[in-house]
């Protein structure tokens, strides 16, 4: 993908995200609460735990050490991903302290939506999607890698999304807000770690 495609992408998924904060926010939390299915939620409840850091960070080390003497490129590009998945969730984590946004079960229990500012309990850290926020980074910076992953890539941080909004745990502006963080780290890491290649 293009340097000017993503920048598109990345203004194009901010615009949405304060659109969603706006006027979406709360009518698409009500329709994940209002049409909970207990299989879909089981499912959600699963796939959701592939937008954990601490699956990538080890794996994306292991192949850096592995490779690092024998095949030197596929080492870079290992660190290129350890590097996306740590800035991106250490952003987001710290991002969630200084929005504290209410979750979605403030909204439903009490009636509660919006920022607080400066929280660090877990039912005012939703903002940013740290799950969507981590696919994003790994799902963008192996499409940098090789575009035939795009498609794919892009499946994979939409059902994460999708995921956080079925499991009740996100608004979909959280979603949005993780999907601009974490592909616009990546993009940064690949321009300063691949500056010979053309995106």
């Amino acid at each position: 993908m293009h340097t000017k495609n993503l920048i598109r992408l990345l203004i194009f998924l901010s615009i949405a995200c304060a659109a969603s904060v706006l006027f979406l926010d709360i009518p698409v939390a009500e329709f994940f609460k209002s049409h909970e299915n207990k299989a879909f939620f089981r499912f959600s409840a699963d796939v959701t735990e592939l937008g954990k850091s601490d699956i990538y960070i080890p794996v994306s080390l292991a192949l850096w050490l592995i490779f690092r003497k024998r095949k030197p490129l596929i080492a870079k590009i290992a660190l290129s991903v350890f590097f996306a998945v740590v800035i991106a969730g250490l952003a987001s984590n710290l991002s969630k302290f200084f929005f504290g946004r209410n979750r979605p079960v403030m909204l439903y229990d009490f009636d509660t939506y919006g920022f607080e500012f400066l929280h660090t309990k877990y039912y005012k850290t939703s903002f940013p999607s740290g799950h969507t926020t981590v696919a994003a980074a790994l799902g963008s910076m192996l499409a940098l890698h090789w575009r035939k992953l795009t498609v794919p890539a892009a499946f994979f941080i939409i059902l994460m999304a999708v995921t956080r909004l079925a499991t009740l745990n996100h608004f979909l502006s959280d979603t949005l807000a993780g999907m601009v963080l974490g592909i616009g780290t990546s993009l940064l890491i690949y321009k300063k770690m691949f500056p010979q290649k053309r995106l």
